[in-house]
């Protein structure tokens, strides 16, 4: 049997939701899936989310949004990925704590306070998955780093929709740099991966 990976992008379902900061999981994979021109993920009620399998870069893979909302994405990642076949899920996510447009790779890590992660850890039983952290976080207009953001503060600004300008970027550019991260993922490993995109 061929090795299979899945890509999940995490987002929270509805319209409301469309282009907010914390849906850029699901940016990612809407971006991979027209620009690759792979199945488009469909309603699969047993997995609670959208699914559909292809190729990716000369690779099986298993695309999934979970329809759960975000607090709840290791319920549909559960019913998908088995504990032995963890290693190969990838998990696409907004990251407060990176700048707007960084992106990052890393493997078995903490949940750095994000309630999508922290309900996949959770349901897992595990942290040794690989992630593609999306910088969407704000910066200093003065020092150009990024800004801390606490309290009701933080929820505001996930919540809140990219501008224009961002939603430009985020197509041109930075999902773009995505899609070679995932891919480079996929045909050359993990640790490959994190030196070229940390």
């Amino acid at each position: 049997m061929s090795l299979m990976f899945y890509i999940v992008g995490l987002g929270n379902p509805g319209k409301e939701y469309e282009h907010t900061r914390h849906n850029v999981g699901f940016l990612a994979l809407d971006f991979i899936v027209d620009s690759l021109h792979l199945p488009v993920p469909t309603k699969a009620g047993h997995l609670e989310g959208r699914y559909a399998e292809g190729s990716l870069c000369g690779q099986s893979v298993g695309l999934l949004y979970p329809e759960t909302f975000m607090n709840n994405s290791g319920n549909s990642i559960k019913k998908l990925v088995s504990k032995d076949e963890l290693k190969n899920l990838v998990v696409l996510y907004d990251d407060v704590a990176l700048p707007f447009g960084a992106i990052k790779v890393s493997f078995d890590r903490g949940d750095g306070g994000h309630n999508g992660l922290k309900s996949i850890i959770g349901v897992m039983g595990s942290k040794e998955f690989v992630r593609v952290r999306i910088g969407v976080g704000p910066t200093s207009f003065w020092t150009g780093k990024p800004k801390q953001l606490s309290g009701d503060a933080l929820p505001r600004f996930v919540l809140g929709k990219f501008t224009g300008k961002e939603r430009t970027q985020l197509s041109e550019e930075i999902l773009v740099d995505v899609q070679k991260a995932v891919c480079e993922i996929v045909r050359e490993g993990y640790v490959k991966a994190m030196n070229t995109w940390n």
